[in-house]
């Protein structure tokens, strides 16, 4: 796969960082992300000039009680997918399973918080996976947590038409 989308995914949810977000619906409910979601946005290697990604994601609920997150994003370079099982446990832990087989770009397991309408995970090769409402849109910003692969992603989705 070319290094530009596992970058993005290793970035997205491999598919989110603090930035200002003005008119931020609080609080953020999971449940109440339930359907599809599209959007675009940028990412950006260590001093590259930012490229340009498209994202497709669907959250749902599972009989379990967790919320599936899976998704496709694309940049000029390819593409790939991801699938991420979302689980809230005492004091509003968040655990997020990678259940793509093989794993892909997106480490087996990342954790945060919910807090504050704000979803903040992290995990090995994430310095921070953030989501948030932000005027009805779905923000996201990965920033990576590698050295010796820099990097920044941040899309913005909105709900797909039916």
């Amino acid at each position: 796969m070319i290094a530009a989308t596992r970058l993005s995914l290793a970035l997205l949810l491999s598919a989110l960082v603090a930035g200002t977000v003005t008119g931020v619906e609080a609080p953020l409910d999971l449940a109440s992300l339930g359907g599809d979601w599209q959007g675009a946005g940028s990412f950006a290697r260590g001093t590259d000039e930012p490229g340009r990604i498209r994202c497709n994601i669907s959250i749902s609920d599972t009989a379990r009680g967790t919320t599936l997150v899976e998704g496709r994003c694309a940049t000029a370079e390819g593409s790939d997918v991801f699938g991420l099982e979302v689980s809230v446990g005492e004091g509003g832990q968040i655990s997020a399973q990678n259940r793509m087989d093989p794993p892909g770009n997106l480490p087996a397991l990342l954790e945060g918080t919910l807090a504050d309408g704000v979803l903040v995970l992290q995990g090995e090769g994430i310095a921070a996976l953030e989501m948030r409402l932000d005027d009805g849109a779905l923000t996201l910003a990965i920033v990576s947590g590698v050295e010796t692969r820099p990097g920044r992603l941040d899309v913005r989705l909105t709900r797909a038409a039916p």
